[in-house]
């Protein structure tokens, strides 16, 4: 997310209320207090037609009173972002959560997996100690996570500098954080590997409708991520910026066209076409417009493509029924039935398409029934809808399940 040369703070972030999303093609950003300035602490809002800035969102000038609080089962420990405030130390990668309504962070210096609650009545930080989220050192710049995503299987993705570390995190009543290792580098990514600092460290995430993850580098170059494999395949660099101008941000707007923005340039946003990988200027309406290290929306690359594509804000999960493991491995996974009337059921399995995988009709007789679900060898892998219905075709549970 930002040159070598400046210092460490070029960031990822978003801030999406659900009030936000009413507005059209509006994203939102972390800036400076001031254009050209790098401390990335300031959440605005902003009009990915025009490049203006609509309002701020969040600044630690305001003095607003944050309420911090632990993800359940666990304790807060006393740290600088929580004395202070959330973004004091400088934000270093986020994600929002459009399920939850959710802002995903961490800080530069941090080893911590936080966010902010959109859905509590106050300025609510919820913040998760769980170490598997520690990738190390944070001064030294390679452990520093600076790339964060959710991806269309409604997990959140967070990926170091040096491409050593990809985690997944959840976000359900259970949150979980695992590291997968390390990237690796595709068959025909020759010399351009994810790695390499010069070329692939920085930038930002968006996810797309089929499960894949797509970085930008600060340095403008563009690779296609299967967090199952954690294969890195590079796709090309992105023609047409100005020789100055670092991808530090990316974001897909309501039209599905994928925009770049700066952390060293206020010349303007770019609209980036994935397939020639052409960036254009949009025709900027404010003079003003902030240098900022991340953009984001709700949206996923391609999710326009088709109306069966899986959307994270389309599916929900209850407390009655327990899908586990998930991911699936080995194609097999159980279904509990934890709190629900006793009668004929139908489960249904399809692919990110919408195409049908599998049918089973089941007969609950009791809480905490147990089924166990085996996946058709010839359905591949991925993502996939789960839903269950009883007898009067009510829908009981509709979610997401990952099979690898």
């Amino acid at each position: 997310m930002k040159r070598k040369f400046l210092p460490l703070l070029a960031v990822s972030a978003m801030l999406l209320s659900s009030q936000s999303y009413g507005q059209a093609n509006r994203a939102f950003a972390v800036t400076g207090e001031t254009k050209g300035n790098f401390t990335w602490n300031v959440i605005r809002e902003v009009d990915l037609s025009t490049g203006e800035i609509t309002r701020t969102i969040y600044s630690p000038l305001a003095n607003k009173t944050v309420n911090f609080k632990a993800v359940a089962g666990t304790q807060l420990r006393s740290n600088i972002e929580q004395t202070t405030s959330p973004t004091g130390n400088g934000v270093a990668a986020a994600a929002f959560d459009a399920l939850h309504n959710r802002l995903y962070f961490t800080n530069m210096r941090g080893n911590e997996l936080m966010y902010f609650d959109f859905n509590a009545s106050d300025l609510s930080v919820v913040v998760d100690n769980n170490s598997k989220f520690n990738t190390g050192d944070k001064y030294n710049e390679a452990n520093v996570i600076t790339r964060m995503a959710f991806a269309a299987d409604g997990n959140g993705y967070a990926i170091t500098n040096d491409g050593k570390s990809i985690i997944r995190f959840t976000t359900d009543q259970k949150p979980s954080v695992t590291n997968l290792g390390e990237l690796i580098d595709g068959k025909k990514n020759g010399t351009m590997s994810v790695h390499s600092q010069c070329s692939s460290w920085g930038g930002d995430l968006i996810g797309d409708a089929y499960g894949n993850l797509y970085l930008a580098t600060y340095r403008n170059h563009v690779f296609k991520i299967n967090p199952l494999t954690r294969v890195a395949d590079y796709v090309g660099q992105i023609k047409g910026l100005p020789a100055e101008f670092t991808s530090n941000a990316m974001v897909v707007d309501d039209n599905g066209d994928v925009m770049v923005s700066s952390a060293t340039s206020t010349a303007n946003y770019y609209r980036v076409n994935m397939s020639t990988l052409e960036a254009t200027p949009i025709n900027k309406k404010d003079e003003t417009l902030f240098n900022c290290s991340d953009l984001a929306s709700k949206n996923l690359l391609y999710q326009t493509k088709g109306t069966k594509v899986l959307a994270q804000a389309e599916v929900k999960g209850n407390n009655q029924i327990s899908i586990y493991p998930n991911p699936a491995p080995n194609k097999q996974f159980n279904v509990q039935f934890d709190k629900i009337p006793a009668g004929k059921y139908n489960l249904v399995l399809s692919d990110a398409s919408g195409r049908t995988v599998l049918v089973r009709s089941l007969n609950v007789g009791f809480n905490g029934q147990l089924e166990k679900i085996s996946i058709p060898r010839a359905s591949g892998g991925g993502m996939f809808m789960i839903k269950l219905t009883g007898e009067d075709n009510k829908v009981v549970y509709n979610d997401k399940i990952v099979v690898q």
